[in-house]
Formats: structure tokens, C-alpha cells, sequence
């Protein structure tokens, strides 16, 4: 086996240094530099370092690097480095701390298509749920919709795409051997098989406290913007939105009742300027300036989901106040509020009072 650049880049990750500290040696030497010039470099760097650079020296074999790559390909796991133009530019950046590899099962080329994430608490309530299910069926016909298979938000909003026959990235916390949690296993499955699922860890990492967060600015990297549907205050989806604004990406969240704790950290960001209020996901595309076809058909029920169809259809008997649309249809006023607030944006309601609701046309 002949080493290049990229094989270099894969004998680097090896050592499982954190992306910064690898970066702060390439900032110093090439990666061919590095490989040819080891035992110099190692002999004339601090003592400080020089441990770090010795856990390089036992895996610096063309042999071990081959059988370990082999061993990867016959997992049915590629690898994509630095050196190879599969890895987007945007994950180059210096902010995000570019991942020297990363470990895919899928289609790699997803990586460059339009992307946009859609993240969120593992807690979520019935209207998260709602919401991010609506979101990722609408935004995925534009975007590959990117999220991090986790409980909750993430794996709902994958799920929508998937039913949707849209695209999706899943973006691990651990390598791939040992993916959590358990009960998302169908779905990881099924992203591997019709989407692309990347981890930078190696297949029998497991994952810590650290890792997740981590993979969070590579969630972040990839997109173009990023939609936070339900977190509270102590959500990873909270470090997602702030990956993304470090990293100059355009953050977006849904507003949540004030009484609920779930919606702490999605109003904090709004609130805070942090993130932009969204009602609707034709709101991320206009903001994203992306093309799409706002004409919309009043009073077409295909347009509907269940919940609005719901409303829609206890409307035909005329207009109604919204507290006996709470009565009939069996839900809190919080639940209803930005369920009506919807269905006026998509023009199939409009209020003709403080509180009552009639349908269109």
C-alpha cells in the first residue's frame, strides 16, 4: 500500500485526539510532512507534547493502516477524509473544527447537497411532536433534513422525511457499532439504507457525555440553517443552536406556551435574539431565500393534517368561538392557539373576532 495524504489523515484519527488538538498539529506540519518526518518531529518536539505525538507512533504502519481500512470495508463502512473532496467545504470551516475523517454507511454525496437541520429535546410533548412531524414533511422537499437519531425531536422529525420519501443525514455520538439509543435501531437502519448516517468516531467508540455535544457542530456544519423545535433549558439542542451561530448559520425556533418547560430553552433563544421566530416552514424558506410556489388552494383539505383537519371539519358548521373548539375537540388552549395561528397563515381560517374562527371562502 502506497500512503497519500488521506491515509495520513485516517492514521491521525487513530489516536482518538480531539479535532482541535489534531488541528493544532496540522496548523504545524503537513499531513505527508508529519508521516515522513515523524521520528524527527517526535525527537524535537516539547516535552509537553511529546506524549501525544507517541500514541501516533504505534498505529504508524502502511500495513496497519491497510488491514484496519479493510476491516472497515468488509463493516460496509466508508471513510471520508480531509483529502478527499467528498468532504464538503462546509465542514471545513474553522469554526466548526473540521473532523479530520468521517466514518459513513449510505450515500455520501447527500453531504453536498442543500442541507438544514431540525433538532430538539428527547422529551418531547404531543405538540412538539405535531410540529416537527409538519416541518420536516414540508422543508424536506427542499432540503436534506439533518438530525442526530436521537429520542424525541430528532428521531420524529427523520421519520416525517423518511415517510415523506425525502433525504435525511443522521450524525452519531458514538461509532457505529455502538448506536444508541436502542429503540431508534429500525430507524438508523433505514437511514443507512436510503439516506446517510456519518459518525467522526470509530465503529467501537461508545458514546459519553462529550461525544454528543461534539457531534452537534458537525449537525449544525453541514446545514445552512438550523430549526430548534421543543428544549428546555438543559437541552443538547440548545449547544446545536449555538454551534450554529458561532458557525454563522441561521438558527430558527418554534414558540412555546411560557407555562411549559419544554418550551424554556426555544423561548430563551427568541427571546434572547438568538433565534428566529418561526410559525410556519414556508417562513424558513423565504427567509433562506429558497423558490417555492406560495399559492395556496383555500379550504383544501389535502393540505390538512389530522389536527387541522379537526378544526377544519367542526368549522363547516359555522364560525365558533375558540373555547368551544377547546371543549369539543378535546384540547388546551395552548395546544389550539398555534394550531389556529397555522391555519390562518396556510389561509384556510380567519378570525372575525378576539377569539372566534370561521373558515375561508
Amino acid at each position: 500500500m502506497s500512503i497519500n495524504a488521506s491515509k495520513v489523515y485516517y492514521w491521525l484519527s487513530l489516536a482518538n485526539f480531539s479535532p482541535t488538538a489534531v488541528n493544532k498539529i496540522l496548523d504545524v506540519y503537513a499531513p505527508m510532512e508529519l508521516w515522513d518526518n515523524f521520528d524527527t518531529i517526535l525527537r524535537s518536539t516539547a516535552l509537553g507534547e511529546r506524549e501525544k505525538f507517541k500514541a501516533l507512533k504505534q498505529f504508524r504502519s502502511e500495513e496497519y493502516i491497510s488491514e484496519s481500512l479493510n476491516k472497515l470495508y468488509m463493516q460496509n463502512i466508508g471513510v471520508v477524509t480531509r483529502a478527499v473532496d467528498k468532504m464538503p467545504e462546509c465542514l471545513m470551516q474553522k469554526e466548526v473544527s473540521p473532523p479530520i475523517v468521517l466514518y459513513y454507511k449510505g450515500d455520501i454525496s447527500l453531504m453536498k447537497t442543500r442541507c438544514f437541520s431540525i433538532v430538539g429535546t428527547r422529551r418531547n410533548t404531543s405538540y412538539g411532536e405535531d410540529v416537527a412531524k409538519r416541518f420536516s414533511k414540508g422543508l424536506c422537499k427542499y432540503f436534506t433534513i439533518v438530525s442526530g437519531l436521537a429520542m424525541g425531536i430528532d428521531g420524529i422529525a427523520q421519520k416525517a422525511v423518511l415517510s415523506e420519501n425525502g433525504k435525511t443525514i443522521g450524525v452519531l455520538g458514538s461509532g457505529f457499532n455502538c448506536f444508541t439509543p436502542a429503540c431508534n435501531r429500525r430507524l438508523f437502519d433505514e437511514v443507512c439504507e436510503r439516506g446517510l448516517v456519518v459518525s467522526e468516531y470509530a465503529p467501537d467508540v461508545s458514546a459519553t457525555k462529550y461525544t454528543f455535544p461534539s457531534r452537534n457542530r458537525i449537525i449544525s456544519g453541514l446545514s445552512e440553517g438550523v430549526l430548534v423545535v421543543e428544549a428546555d433549558d438543559g437541552s443538547g439542542a440548545l449547544i446545536t443552536a449555538d454551534c450554529a451561530n458561532s458557525q454563522s448559520r441561521d438558527v430558527f425556533a418554534i414558540p412555546g406556551n411560557l407555562d411549559r418547560t419544554r418550551a424554556a430553552g426555544t423561548n430563551a433563544l427568541i427571546a434572547n435574539g438568538e433565534a428566529k421566530l418561526v410559525m410556519d416552514y414556508k417562513d424558513i424558506l423565504r427567509d433562506l431565500k429558497v423558490d417555492f410556489n406560495e399559492k395556496i388552494v383555500k379550504n383544501d383539505v389535502a393540505v390538512l393534517d389530522n389536527s387541522e383537519l379537526m378544526v377544519y371539519n367542526l368549522l363547516q358548521n359555522g364560525p365558533m368561538h375558540s373555547d368551544e373548539m377547546c371543549m369539543k375537540l378535546g384540547m388546551k388552549a395552548y395546544e389550539l392557539t398555534p394550531l389556529l395561528t397555522v391555519m390562518e397563515i396556510k389561509q384556510i381560517i380567519k378570525k372575525i373576532s378576539a377569539s372566534a374562527y370561521c373558515l375561508v371562502g
